[in-house]
C-alpha cells in the first residue's frame, strides 16, 4: 500500500508523543555476538524540518532509504507482532512500513540511532533465519518465524547472546505499534475518538476530571484555582 510522503510525515509527529515510540533501554553490555552485526550505515545528511516549517504546504526534505526487501520483511513482522483480529486489521496490511522508513530515514539523533538497530535487526532476522532453516526471513513459514521472534520477544526467556536482537525486537516492536496506534484503525480498535464536535453549550470538565486535576497539581505543589 502507497501513501503520500505528507502522510507518513504527519504520521510520526504524531507518533513521536506515543509512549511506545520511546526507546527502549539499550542492553548494558551490547557488544555484538554471534550472528549479530552492527550494520555501518550511511549517514544521513538531508536537513530536517528547520524552525519555521510550512505547515500549510509540508514537503519532506529527506529521503525515504529502506528497500522494498527490507519494507516487505518489515510488513512481515508487523503482521506477526499485531496480527489481524475480529475487531481491526493486522499491521502488516497497513502502511506501517512506510512510516517506518520515514522514521529511520529521518536526520534527527533518535531517528538516526534507531536506524542503526533496525537495519542492523533486520540482517540479523535474515542470518538468523539461513542459520536455523536454510533460507531468508521473507521464505520462512509463520511457524518458523515465530519460533525466531519467541527467543527474543520475552525478556525473561533471551539466552545470552541474544541481548542486541532483543532490543531490536523492542524498537520494532515500539514502532509498529506507535505507528499502528496513530492510524485510524488502531484508533478506532482502542476505541479512541480524538476531537468530536459537540452541540450546544460546553459543560465543562466532569467532577471527577476536576478532582484529577486538582491532586495532580497538589503533588506538584501548585495551587489550584
Amino acid at each position: 500500500m502507497e501513501i503520500s510522503r505528507r502522510v507518513t510525515l504527519a504520521w510520526v509527529a504524531a507518533a513521536t508523543a506515543s509512549p511506545w515510540t520511546v526507546a527502549s533501554v539499550e542492553p548494558a553490555q551490547a557488544q555484538p555476538m554471534g550472528l549479530w552485526k552492527e550494520i555501518d550505515v550511511t549517514p544521513i545528511t538531508a536537513g530536517g524540518y528547520g524552525q519555521d516549517p510550512n505547515l500549510v504546504k509540508p514537503t519532506a526534505p529527506w529521503p525515504l532509504t529502506l528497500t522494498q526487501d527490507q519494507r516487505a520483511v518489515l510488513r512481515i513482522a508487523a503482521d506477526l507482532i499485531l496480527p489481524a483480529d475480529s475487531h481491526s486489521p493486522s499491521a502488516g496490511s497497513l502502511p506501517i512500513d512506510a512510516f517506518i522508513d520515514e522514521w529511520v530515514s529521518a536526520p534527527y539523533d533518535q531517528q538516526r540511532r534507531d536506524r542503526v538497530i533496525i537495519l542492523s535487526g533486520l540482517a540479523w532476522l535474515d542470518a538468523e533465519s539461513n542459520a536455523r532453516f536454510s533460507h531468508s526471513f521473507a521464505q520462512a513459514s509463520d511457524t518458523e518465524r515465530r519460533t525466531i521472534f519467541d527467543s527474543i520477544a520475552y525478556r525473561a526467556k533471551v539466552q545470552p547472546g541474544y541481548e542486541r536482537p532483543a532490543f531490536f525486537f523492542a524498537r520494532l516492536r515500539g514502532l509498529v505499534m506507535g505507528g499502528f496506534y496513530s492510524l485510524p484503525e488502531g484508533m478506532k480498535d482502542i476505541g479512541y475518538m480524538g476531537n468530536a464536535p459537540m452541540t450546544g453549550d460546553y459543560p465543562g470538565p466532569t467532577q471527577e476530571a476536576l478532582a484529577h486535576l486538582h491532586a495532580a497539581l497538589a503533588k506538584l505543589d501548585i495551587k489550584s484555582v
